[in-house]
């Protein structure tokens, strides 16, 4: 079975991302409750890192402390702007509630879900879909980038999903849609270059802890529910300026990851074992 993963590895991270995709949409988020969230998507990345090594690309598990500096070096940049968005509900937040033991818990609490969350997503898409992808593509440049720009459109996309499925769409929603995926693609891209050039999953895993948590400030605050990312109608039209502001700060960030990939020589299939 184990080399039959490995012959196709395009079928392979199929599967990987219906099982993921499945789970993100069968599994209830449930804001109350961070911890038994985290729980459940630990055991989602225990699935993943499972699916990672027998598709033969282990070696991005094994990398622990290699390119850790170079990746927190890379991602300062839309660490630096989540923190300050996140800065902008908590401050608030704070003034008007208060900091006491029962918020500091409710931080830890989120912050132990986000450490999952980087860990299953980053598995999911750059460990399973990316790596599934370039192990096909990776023989050129051009190759590369369609492995990155694939898995990040697809990475974006799954955010958007309760919206797809809901079966009830508006020209506000679709444009909301489409921002969103954009908007969180671009990550995508900056995650899957790093990726590429470290072999580390751990530590891009990381990056995507931090910018969620500070993220997450807008959830710990607000009326804001997990993964409603778009609202439709009239309450989307904000979300379509925010999603477009946050998408032109995020230029840099592509600027950034254009000149990584141009370091790397083709061909490159990641950390996959060749027979």
């Amino acid at each position: 079975m184990v080399k039959s993963m490995r012959k196709h590895p395009i079928l392979v991270a199929i599967i990987g991302l219906i099982i993921g995709v499945a789970s993100i949409i069968y599994i209830p988020l449930d804001s109350n409750n961070p911890l038994l969230m985290a729980l459940l998507r630990l055991v989602l990345s225990a699935i993943m890192f499972g699916i990672i090594i027998l598709m033969g690309a282990k070696d991005s598990l094994s990398k622990v402390k290699e390119g850790f500096s170079f990746t927190l070096c890379k991602s300062r940049y839309i660490l630096i702007l989540a923190f300050i968005l996140g800065m902008f509900i908590f401050i608030p937040g704070v003034l008007n509630y208060g900091f006491s033991t029962d918020l500091l818990i409710k931080e830890l609490s989120y912050f132990v879900f986000c450490i999952t969350i980087g860990l299953f997503e980053e598995s999911l898409f750059r460990g399973v879909v990316f790596q599934g992808i370039l192990s096909k593509t990776g023989k050129t440049i051009k190759g590369i980038w369609v492995a990155i720009i694939t898995s990040s459109i697809i990475f974006g996309a799954v955010h958007v999903y309760t919206y797809v499925i809901g079966g009830s769409y508006d020209l506000t929603g679709i444009i909301e849609s489409i921002g969103k995926t954009l908007q969180t693609g671009a990550i995508g891209v900056l995650l899957a270059a790093i990726y590429l050039k470290t072999k580390n999953l751990w530590a891009i895993a990381l990056v995507h802890t931090l910018n969620d948590f500070f993220l997450m400030q807008a959830v710990m605050f607000s009326s804001n529910t997990l993964g409603n990312y778009v609202t439709g109608g009239s309450e989307g039209i904000g979300s379509i300026i925010i999603y477009a502001v946050q998408l032109l700060l995020y230029v840099p960030a592509l600027v950034k990851a254009t000149k990584i990939i141009k370091e790397v020589e083709a061909p490159e299939y990641g950390t996959f074992e060749k027979e």
